[in-house]
Order: structure tokens, then C-alpha cells, then sequence
């Protein structure tokens, strides 16, 4: 588990170039440092890799788009004050007879210094993106790009040396999806990998766009509650379906989705295929997407050992405070200790969420009062964090929901119910509860909680308050302390000290 607490300070602006078999890419990462948001994100598809295979040289039309693509990368990198740069090509500039005159040509049209990845080093950096977001993260990466598909152990916040395996869309025609030779060209080159064999049964990682394209898909057929790639999983079976089906597809019979671009549907049976073939050889015990892959993991490398450790999901959660509360993120740990007494025996994990919720419980204070509830829940759901689950976002979003009011919204609860067991629900109800207690007794203020007490003892909840203060505690304190109680099926009391 990483540190719990993070720091959050004033990250550097970090560019990552990215130029792949299919797309060139530029993100900018900015403001937490463990946490960064994607300040710029931009990419052209250039195609690089098209043709490759037959005649071994870069496509001339790939080439001159991603040169045109990068000299406006650069001036974008000028103009927003980049501090740190990236930029590193894969597989195609790897492997064409011309990637070094490319090379070459970028560094002295665009003034970009392109590093070309090994095979193990693209794989090592997929590994580190599904850890950017995935820190508990423990199997396999695979991550598919235009022209190869890279494979990696990944597990105790750290990867192992990977592979590449040259099986991406862009080698095969269309026609191959349908007739087999795709899964057969996949398992030849599997056979090879013979540290694949201790890695079956294990979780497998799922990363490339158009593999992603493929959870798009599920969360569309299944009407899912949580419209979020990241951390989405699917089960072995369920993944064997959808991938044999859509593998006998044509590119014009999935047009009908509104989730997935037409580029991205053009390749998807092609993908669907080679993932069909790894799926058969690792027998994984669920399927986990990934939004992150080598950019985040690019980024990853480049932090110190002490931010690597911060909890990401704390990390990203303070950076949300600090922008979005009162008195920013130290108020929600404050809260955090003041209310510990209520949740003895909580599990490490438990306590983790718990911290992260009330970190945002002050998140709709810009709201209407009468949009508070929802809009904290929606944002909570909707935003970018990282190390974190669906059934976990969604329980963190139910407790800032409860925070806000224990009757509103719910519809939105219900929505919840397919990630969330009753128990959950009842247990997010409680914190929201001690939360909004919190809140109005100490104004939300920094340290103005000094000298009042929570405490459980059977079936009763007691708030402790200096006597000097007693004649301060008005009739919604006393109300959402009864409010909290009820939702322990305790009585309640205010003791004067």
C-alpha cells in the first residue's frame, strides 16, 4: 500500500510525446504531483506503421503528418511553459529500415530528441501506466499498440522485464480477423514465452485504445452504471464472448455504437482477435482495463522514489480540496481523526476510503444548497482519480452524498446498487452522517473542533463539549447528531466537560 497521507505541492509540467504505430501523442501532466491532471492532451493519427510489414520502411504520408503533428507539439509545449520533456517512438520507428533518418529529421525540423524503446522497455513503461493508476496492481500487463503487442509481470508496485511480440492490427488484413490467422500468428509467437506459463490464473491488465474500445462496448451492452474505462472489470467468460463475437464482425456492423470512434471500430475485430489468443493461453482470472499505459508510465519515471510512494487516490483527492473547499484538504484529515472513534475494527482499506471521503466532504460548498447533495455525488463519480476501484468511487461517492443529506437523491443511490452491497450503503450512510456532523459543529473551520469529542459505548453515542461551549451547541447539532446515532441504531447525548 502506498504512504497514506500524501503532499500535495506545486507539480512540474511534464510533457510526454508519444509516437506509435498508429498515433503520435502529446500530454502535458500538471498540478499533483502523484496525482497529475492531463493539462493538454492531443493526438493525430499519422499511421507511421501503415505498410511496414511489406516493404519495411515507414509510410512517406505517416512521416509527413507526424513531422507536421510534432512541430505543433513543440510550439504547444513553448507557449504552455513545459518544464520536463519525454518524447520516445516504438515499435514502428523500431523496426523500419528508415527509423533513424526519421529520428533524425524530428530532432533537427521539430527540435525534439526522440528516444526509440526497446521491446523490453515499452513494455516496462505499459507496466508502470497500469501502476500510475493501479498501484495494488498484481498479474500481467499486455498492452496492444498499432503494430505489437507488449506483455509484462507486474506486481508488489514494481514490474519485471517484458517482451514484445510483433501481432499488432496493422500487420494483418481484414479478412484474417474471420478466417483464424490472426489467433494462429498470435499463438505461434506465445509459444516462445515460456514465463507465460507461471502467469495463468493471474489478473490481466488491459491497455491500448483499441482494446479499451472493447470495455466501451460492455458498459454500453450491460446500460452499467459507471461510464469509466479505468479500473472496469470483466470477467473471463463474459471477456471470451464479446471477443469472439465481436472477432467475426465486419468494421461496418459495429457502427451503430455511439462509444467508440470509427477509427478505433476500423481495427476492433482485428484486436479482438489477437486478445481472443491471449486469453486462451493465460486463462486470466478477470480482465482489468487500464486508461493509463507508456505515457503514464513515462511520467512515473520520471518522480522521485517519495512521490512514487504517495497514495494516489489521497494524492488526488487533496488536489480536488485545494481547489474545490473552504480550507482545503487539512480539514477533511481533522475530521478524519475526530471521528475515528465511531469506526473501531475497520480494515486498512476501509479507514483509507473513510480518509479520502472526508477529505471531500466540503467539495459542493459553491453549490446551491439545493444541488449540493447530487452535484458533490456526481463530481466524486465523474472525477479523475486514480488507485481506486469502481465499487470503491462509488462508495466514497454515496459518503459525500450522505454528508450532504441523508434523504436526497435516491435515484442516484439506487444507480449505485449494482456496485454497492447494502451493507456498504448503510456504512457510507454513517460516515456521511458523522461527517455532516462534523462540519456544523466546527463551521468547517480549521481546528475548531478542539475540545469537542465523539464516542461509542453500546447503544449510545456521546458528543463531549467544554462547558464554556455547551450553550454554543444549537438545534442542528443536536439534530444531525440524533441523525447520526439513528443511522448506528444508537441513542444519543450531550455531555458538558
Amino acid at each position: 500500500m502506498p504512504d497514506s497521507v500524501a503532499a500535495v505541492g506545486t507539480a512540474e509540467r511534464v510533457a510526454v510525446i508519444d509516437v506509435g504505430s498508429n498515433s503520435v501523442r502529446l500530454v502535458i501532466f500538471g498540478d499533483s504531483a502523484r496525482a497529475p491532471l492531463n493539462m493538454l492532451n492531443e493526438k493525430a493519427f499519422c499511421a507511421l506503421g501503415k505498410g511496414l510489414p511489406e516493404t519495411g520502411h515507414l509510410s512517406p504520408e505517416g512521416v509527413r503528418n507526424a513531422i507536421a503533428t510534432l512541430k505543433r507539439f513543440a510550439w504547444m509545449m513553448r507557449v504552455t511553459g513545459v518544464d520536463r520533456t519525454v518524447a520516445f517512438a516504438t515499435s514502428a520507428v523500431r523496426d523500419a529500415v528508415d527509423g533513424p533518418e526519421f529520428v533524425e529529421r524530428v530532432r533537427t525540423e521539430c527540435g525534439i530528441s526522440l528516444e526509440v524503446l526497446s521491446g523490453q522497455g515499452e513494455s516496462r513503461l505499459a507496466a508502470f501506466g497500469v501502476l500510475f493508476g493501479l498501484p495494488e496492481a498484481e498479474g500481467i500487463v499486455g498492452d496492444l499498440g498499432g503494430s505489437s503487442l507488449e506483455l509484462a509481470p507486474v506486481g508488489n508496485g514494481g514490474a519485471e522485464a517484458g517482451l514484445t511480440l510483433p501481432v499488432g492490427p496493422l500487420r494483418f488484413d481484414d479478412g484474417d480477423a474471420e478466417s483464424g490467422a490472426i489467433r494462429k500468428a498470435v499463438r505461434q509467437e506465445l509459444r516462445k514465452v515460456e514465463w507465460l506459463d507461471s502467469m495463468t490464473g493471474r489478473d490481466f491488465y488491459v491497455v491500448g485504445g483499441t482494446w479499451r474500445a472493447l470495455a466501451k462496448l460492455d458498459i454500453q451492452r450491460r446500460d452499467y452504471p459507471l461510464h469509466i474505462v479505468q479500473g472496469y472489470e470483466m470477467p473471463l467468460d463474459r471477456a471470451q464472448s464479446l471477443v469472439d463475437l465481436i472477432s467475426q464482425q465486419s468494421p461496418a456492423s459495429l457502427t451503430d455504437t455511439e462509444t467508440v470512434s470509427k477509427r478505433r471500430l476500423q481495427v476492433l475485430p482485428l484486436a479482438c482477435s489477437v486478445l481472443g489468443a491471449v486469453l486462451e493461453r493465460l486463462q486470466p482470472r478477470r480482465l482489468v482495463f487500464s486508461a493509463h499505459g507508456v505515457r503514464e508510465g513515462a511520467y512515473l519515471e520520471t518522480l522521485s522514489d517519495a512521490d512514487r510512494r504517495i497514495d494516489p487516490l489521497l494524492a488526488a483527492a487533496e488536489a480536488m480540496a485545494a481547489q474545490e473547499t473552504r480550507f482545503g484538504a487539512s480539514i477533511g484529515h481533522e475530521i478524519f481523526a475526530w471521528c475515528n472513534p465511531l469506526f473501531e475494527g475497520e480494515s486498512e482499506v476501509e479507514v483509507r476510503l473513510r480518509r479520502v471521503a472526508c477529505v471531500l466532504s466540503d467539495i459542493g460548498w459553491r453549490m446551491h444548497p439545493d444541488y449540493r447533495a447530487t452535484h458533490a455525488f456526481r463530481r466524486v463519480l465523474r472525477a479523475p482519480l486514480l488507485g481506486v476501484d469502481h465499487t470503491q468511487r462509488a462508495f466514497i461517492a454515496t459518503t459525500v452524498l450522505r454528508r450532504y443529506s441523508h434523504k436526497a437523491s435516491g435515484d442516484a443511490v439506487m444507480e449505485m446498487q449494482a456496485l454497492l452491497s447494502n451493507d456498504m450503503i448503510r456504512q457510507a450512510s454513517r460516515i456521511g452522517a458523522a461527517m455532516r456532523l462534523a462540519q456544523t459543529l466546527g463551521c468547517g473551520a480549521p481546528s475548531a473542533l478542539t475540545g469537542a469529542t465523539i464516542a461509542r459505548d453500546g447503544d449510545m453515542i456521546s458528543l463531549s463539549v467544554p462547558e464554556k461551549l455547551r450553550d454554543l451547541i444549537g438545534e442542528t447539532v443536536e439534530s444531525r447528531l440524533k441523525r447520526l446515532a439513528d443511522s448506528f441504531e444508537c441513542s444519543s447525548r450531550i455531555v458538558s466537560v
